[in-house]
């Protein structure tokens, strides 16, 4: 299995950050994907990075996590393993993760 991983900054702050894992077979085979988009909760002088939306294939099938909720939801998504599926919910992230955020702090508070 050879893994590749990305960090992608969103926004102008390093608060906000997707991060990418492929999981490749010898055959460069994608077999399983996540997509995590984490933020930095600030209160006072603490400060954690928070899960807000991960996308991945850990069970074989594409699904979502929304940690923005409250509570959380899980669903499956109807998209193949594969490297178009990665580019396609790259981009939803890329469109999202502000509204996403503003929910996070709506539904879970500053920490």
């Amino acid at each position: 299995m050879i893994a590749k991983v990305f960090h992608e900054p969103l926004g102008d702050s390093k608060d906000d950050v997707l991060h990418i894992r492929l999981e490749f077979k010898e055959t460069h085979r994608l077999v399983k994907f996540s997509l995590n988009y984490t933020t930095i909760i600030k209160e006072g002088e603490k400060e954690a990075r928070k899960a807000v939306v991960r996308y991945d294939s850990i069970h074989g099938f594409a699904h979502m996590h929304r940690f923005y909720r409250s509570p959380p939801t899980s669903e499956q998504i109807n998209e193949p393993v594969s490297l178009s599926t990665v580019q396609k919910l790259t981009l939803e992230v890329r469109q999202n993760w502000k509204s996403w955020k503003k929910a996070f702090f709506e539904n879970h508070g500053r920490f």
